[in-house]
């Protein structure tokens, strides 16, 4: 069986992985938590630049795994 993950669906697995709540993830990128939910259902889209921060926020903490 092989499954088939949108680009949002993979950054929420990643951001789950690494126990990132979306309360502090919404605090850090400057957007509510309903809205971040429903960034990550594909209800909504944020702006460029909140998504930037979104995806980078998540790859810099699976970048810090094993480091401290």
């Amino acid at each position: 069986m092989q499954f088939e993950f949108s680009v949002r669906q993979g950054y929420q697995l990643l951001r789950k992985q690494q126990k990132i709540k979306l309360k502090e993830l919404a605090s850090k990128i400057g957007v509510s938590v309903p809205m971040l939910s429903m960034y990550q259902n594909e209800v909504v889209n944020l702006h460029k630049e909140k998504e930037k921060q979104y995806r980078e926020y998540i790859l810099s903490a699976v970048g810090n795994i094993g480091e401290g």
